[in-house]
């Protein structure tokens, strides 16, 4: 028997749920656990469904072999249903949306989604499979809808919700029928209830967040406490209320929050109830009201974090400068460094700070060989690490103090920008306001916090390993991100296990620490601050949190340690800008200092700053690769830096082999012909050699070979084939021998792989025409001396008919052999010398014309030809 449940004191999410499941489990018995809310009785009794609810004394535990929970996975919350979770082959399958807690049921199949109602999900899924809903259904599900996201104001509430409300009222949906239902007058009980819970409420504040609680007691209980939770909140303008009713020897506790630090989910699971971080329920027996409250008060001081200090927001290391320095060498740092203020030492202790507009004014009075020390600000306002952001903020606005030193005693720490300030801002407002969710459903959610989205792509060792990364930071004391493709990919929906993180303190020491835990091995670079960890499932790369500077243009670069915000700044594009922390506080949150997610959305490429190809003049291409590869556009800025740094031949600085790993990457990541295309579009191409253009056959054999490559692949021949250097033959075939020798040279092509690009050019010329006519075995002789490599390009440029000869030596003709070998010809009785090549010869000619086919033939066709 398959049973559809849900918890106890069933809401309308809870009704409508039920109703939703019955459409995906047509056969199954639906039963509430328990009590039903009253507006839920009373629509039941005005409604003609409550005979398709079984009595709950009517099912035996013992005969369900599935038991589908909606709107709830607690076991706390599922009454009998509990005994189901214990019986061996009954499958649990689970549709929820309320957070992950420690104590949920474990499913055979779990649907949880973050969205206002679980409705909703029961509601997307009946649209995307077309399943027919009535009026009165879509009245039902609106119902769930409404009530749980407070008809879609609730902080809780996303888009999706919204889309599901706009399906329901397509459907029919009547909001009259809702409104009656959600929308009413306190009653006089109600009222008089509420007044005695705001005269006996007081407040209290932790960490900066205003809590009220709110004690009264009835001799019956009253339906609707949970609605004049919600009142009093709004009412009273707290971040969080708890309001505790007493009934004979039970507790209601109802709690509601506004604030995302204020989980009331955790204090109420220790009463044993749940629900969401901004809405709670929980009944207590055999309680006192003064204990529970006091428990409450407890509880909160335990769970609420407090608020954001400098420590939270600073950037840390700090690029500093010594007091005797002199004011050129300032400049110099200022601009190698790209910063606008530094911190200025004594003898290693803080001594104030000085700015670039000090700087540039000091210099141009010709004041370039004076000591810093002579021209900072020494009185410039000070924070330590515990200083609350509230108070940096008043301090920066006030004293108009755009860099904000943190220091502990005599030591400088870290230092808060306005714009450090002005991100810790918004993400609160960002936390306090709707979440946001991508347009598309299936795709992740571009949230503050990803945690669960990381969970959905990465296998369950992956993550443990993200989660263990974070762990092993916080015993260090350094922090761990998530950096690079692997971020980027997820929010693009899809996944990647190039995994790399990046730590703010010793890659190192993180590295060996989690190496121990994983009992994998680790491979440091202590030169580049670098380590590789190899388990036995996964390979990933660790490296400190570092900062480049460039001596001249297109060198290689100067790395120094740094942080986060450096390290990321130092990246090609904001796409790859991304990270994600891993410490166990803030695991999944999403760090985005330069509109990656934006330029996501929009999918656009776009360089970070004005000097970006000047620097590193190989991002050009990478521009194309990740737009060709993407489908993105490259942003218009972007491109005019591109035309800039063409126009100054700044390519022509650029080392051979970092552009010959560009375009190998650039011709295995990208349809090579749209690729080649941009390069071409952007003058890109003179800089491989002068005489290289596009033209309709150049283009036709890109093509070609993106089709041969295709063709070769569902033949699984085992044999590695390197698809770039198929295109660069292509690209170099159109120059003089002496153009194609000097641009190998020139891309630093190690010297085999020169001569074998080169000797394919020159027999792919010369073999098509012999192909166009040739027997079976002209073509295994003409094919048999070339590579693998050349034959596909050589394939790539044939006719139609050249490429029957080609496919029948792949296929076919390639791995012929005779049965016969030298050791069977001398039991045969034949002499061992030069005869016998000239017999394995004329069996090998003899198949290919398929004159003779078994070993019996083969047998009878040497006795025949060659006598004894």
């Amino acid at each position: 028997m398959d049973v559809i449940t849900t918890h106890t004191n069933a809401d309308f999410d809870a009704l409508a749920s039920m109703l939703a499941a019955k459409k995906f489990y047509p056969d199954a018995v639906m039963v509430f656990p328990g009590a039903q809310e009253k507006s839920v009785r009373d629509f039941l009794s005005a409604s003609h469904i409550a005979p398709e609810f079984a009595r709950l004394k009517d099912i035996n535990t013992g005969d369900i072999n599935r038991l589908i929970l909606v709107d709830v996975k607690s076991y706390h919350r599922i009454g009998v249903f509990s005994e189901t979770l214990c019986k061996e082959g009954a499958a649990i399958h689970i549709y929820d949306h309320h957070p992950y807690s420690s104590e949920d049921v474990k499913g055979e199949k779990e649907v949880i989604e973050t969205v206002g109602a679980t409705t909703t999900i029961f509601v997307e899924m009946i649209e995307k499979e077309g399943l027919p809903i009535t009026p009165l259904e879509a009245t039902i599900f609106a119902l769930g809808i409404y009530e749980e996201t407070g008809s879609l104001s609730f902080p809780s509430t996303t888009a999706r919700d919204l889309n599901a409300a706009a399906f329901l009222l397509k459907r029919g949906a009547n909001l009259n029928i809702v409104s009656s239902y959600i929308t009413r007058e306190l009653s006089p009980e109600e009222v008089d209830l509420l007044s005695e819970l705001i005269h006996s409420s007081r407040d209290i504040v932790i960490h900066g967040f205003t809590i009220k609680i709110a004690k009264a007691s009835r001799d019956e209980y009253m339906e609707e406490v949970a609605y004049l939770a919600h009142k009093l909140r709004d009412m009273e303008d707290t971040d969080a209320v708890f309001v505790l009713v007493m009934v004979e020897d039970r507790i209601h506790l109802i709690a509601r929050s506004r604030a995302h630090e204020v989980d009331v989910s955790r204090i109420v699971q220790a009463f044993g109830g749940g629900g969401h971080p901004g809405a709670s329920s929980a009944v207590i027996r055999d309680s006192a009201l003064e204990e529970v409250e006091e428990k409450v008060v407890k509880l909160l001081n335990e769970t609420i974090s407090p608020v954001k200090t400098a420590r939270d927001i600073m950037t840390s290391p700090v690029k500093t400068i010594q007091h005797n320095s002199t004011i050129k060498d300032a400049g110099d740092v200022l601009t190698k460094y790209g910063v606008n203020v530094l911190p200025v030492l004594k003898n290693n202790a803080y001594a104030g700070i000085i700015s670039r507009e000090v700087i540039e004014k000091a210099l141009f009075h010709g004041f370039g060989d004076s000591q810093v020390y002579e021209f900072s600000t020494t009185d410039a306002l000070t924070v330590t690490t515990d200083s609350s952001v509230r108070d940096i903020e008043s301090m920066m606005i006030e004293q108009n103090q755009r860099f904000m030193p943190v220091v502990e005693g005599s030591r400088i720490v870290g230092a808060i920008t306005r714009t450090d300030l002005l991100r810790s801002l918004y993400e609160d407002i960002l936390r306090k306001g709707r979440h946001y969710e991508e347009e598309h459903r299936g795709k992740p959610s571009i949230g503050r916090n990803i945690s669960q989205v990381l969970k959905s792509h990465f296998p369950p060792d992956v993550f443990g390993i993200l989660k263990l990364s974070g762990e092993t930071a916080e015993a260090l004391g350094c922090k761990a991100y998530l950096v690079g493709g692997s971020v980027r990919d997820i929010l693009r929906g899809e996944t990647n296990l190039d995994i790399d993180i990046v730590i703010e303190g010793s890659a190192i020491a993180f590295a060996k620490a989690l190496g121990e835990r994983l009992g994998a091995k680790v491979k440091s670079h202590e030169r580049f601050g670098t380590a590789v960890i190899m388990t036995e499932s996964l390979k990933f790369d660790v490296a400190t949190a570092r900062t480049e500077y460039y001596e001249s243009p297109a060198a290689l670069p100067t790395v120094e340690m740094s942080s986060i915000k450096k390290d990321l700044y130092r990246r090609d594009f904001t796409i790859n800008t991304l990270a994600v922390k891993l410490n166990p506080k803030e695991f999944g949150h999403l760090l985005d200092f330069f509109g990656a997610q934006r330029d996501l959305k929009e999918k656009t490429i776009r360089i970070l700053h004005n000097l970006s190809f000047i620097e590193d003049p190989t991002r050009a291409f990478r521009a194309i690769r990740f737009s060709e590869r993407f489908g993105f556009k490259i942003s218009k800025h972007t491109l005019n830096l591109i035309k800039t740094a063409v126009k100054i031949n700044l390519f022509e600085k650029l080392s051979g082999s970092r552009l010959y790993d560009e375009l190998n990457l650039l011709f295995n990541e990208t349809e090579p012909a749209k690729a080649i295309k941009r390069l071409s579009e952007l003058d890109l191409l003179r800089f491989i050699h002068p005489d290289i253009s596009i033209t309709k056959p150049l283009i036709k054999t890109f093509e070609s070979i993106e089709e041969t490559l295709a063709w070769f692949k569902l033949l699984f021949i085992e044999e590695p084939l390197h698809r770039p250097h198929l295109f660069l033959m292509a690209l170099f075939e159109g120059l003089k021998p002496e153009g194609r020798e000097k641009t190998l040279q020139r891309l630093l092509v190690p010297p085999h792989v020169r001569r074998e690009m080169i000797k394919g050019i020159e027999d792919s010329m010369a073999i098509l025409s012999r192909l166009q006519e040739a027997s079976k075995k002209d073509i295994y002789y003409t094919l048999k001396p070339l590579s693998l490599q050349t034959i596909i390009f050589t394939m790539a440029k044939a006719t139609e008919k050249q490429k029957k000869a080609i496919s029948l030596y792949l296929t076919s003709l390639r791995n012929t052999k005779p049965f016969i070998t030298g050791e069977y010809l001398k039991k045969l009785g034949y002499t061992p010398g030069p005869v016998f090549n000239k017999i394995l010869k004329a069996l090998l000619e003899a198949r290919l014309e398929k004159e003779i086919e078994s070993r019996e033939d083969e047998i009878a066709f040497i006795r025949r030809k060659f006598h004894l």
